[in-house]
Formats: structure tokens, sequence, C-alpha cells
């Protein structure tokens, strides 16, 4: 069939439509061969690592109990709840550049403020990204706790202590 330009109409047609129904199979498998299905077996976490100290001395010193509770605008979380510890880990909130921690060690309570800056972490191509931080400053009430000090500022997932409380 002939239009008015001397040309078959169907042709064009059929000819664009092939190329079209060959173009999406091909992309589909390049873009399914291209996925990874793999499971994240790493640590992705990044936890603050505290040991607890003995004022005036500097020994190691263990707690009959201690509690660490997370406080946000939103909820109150319960990070450690133990007999018996000489050092405890929690996480810091990749959401926002500060921490607050209500501690409890044998029955007296105080309050920790933690301050840090965040970066993006890539951790692997399975487990994707994570927020490791630097710790820019601290500070606390002192109930119980005598001090508390930065002995790294590196929060990441090398598992290294970061802080020691002197109580």
């Amino acid at each position: 069939m002939t239009n008015m330009f001397g040309t078959n109409s169907i042709t064009p047609f059929i000819g664009k439509r092939f190329r079209y129904d060959l173009f999406i199979p091909v992309v589909l498998t390049l873009c399914l061969g291209s996925c990874s299905v793999q499971s994240c077996y790493e640590e992705i976490d990044p936890m603050m690592n505290t040991i607890l100290l003995e004022s005036g001395t500097g020994e190691s010193a263990k707690a009959s109990s201690l509690t660490v509770k997370g406080v946000t605008p939103a909820d109150t979380i319960e990070f450690v709840d133990a007999e018996s510890v000489s050092s405890f880990s929690v996480t810091l909130d990749p959401s926002i550049d500060k921490s607050v921690f209500y501690i409890t060690l044998d029955g007296i309570s105080d309050t920790a403020v933690i301050f840090y800056t965040r970066s993006p972490h890539l951790v692997s191509p399975e487990c994707g990204y994570t927020f490791i931080s630097t710790i820019t400053g601290l500070m606390t009430t002192h109930n119980i706790i005598d001090t508390l000090i930065i002995d790294n500022s590196n929060v990441n997932l090398n598992g290294e202590k970061n802080l020691h409380l002197f109580y």
C-alpha cells in the first residue's frame, strides 16, 4: 500500500516495532545480569566502646550493675542492662550529630551527651553504607561519673575503645 509520498506506509511501522521489541529483552537481560543477590554478613553498626575505670587510680573498675539508655525526642532505647561489667558499647544516632545517654552505675544515674560528626562509609556492595563518626566533644553530669575522657575519637567498625569513664 502506497501513501501520497510514494512510500509503503506499513514497512516503516513494522521496522520500528521490530526494533522496539528487540530492545526491551536486551535491556532486561543486561539489567538482570548485573544484579547481585548476596547476603550481608558483615557488622554494619559502628559501636562507641567505653571502659570503666576507678577514679583516682585509673585501675579497671567493675560496676555491680549498669544500665545505659539512649534518649531521643521520640523514644528511649535501652542499650545495656547488665551486672558485673567493666565496659559497654552503644551506637550513636546516625540521624543527628548528638546522642544523649542516661547511665546508671550501681544505682546512681548520670547523663552523658556525646557530640560528633558523621561521614558515610561503604561497608561492602552487599551491605551498603553506614555512618562512621568522629567524637568532637562531650558533657556529663557528675552524680557518680567523675570524668569522661575521649581516648579515641573515631567511632568505626574496628571495635577500638573510644571513651574512659572514671567513677
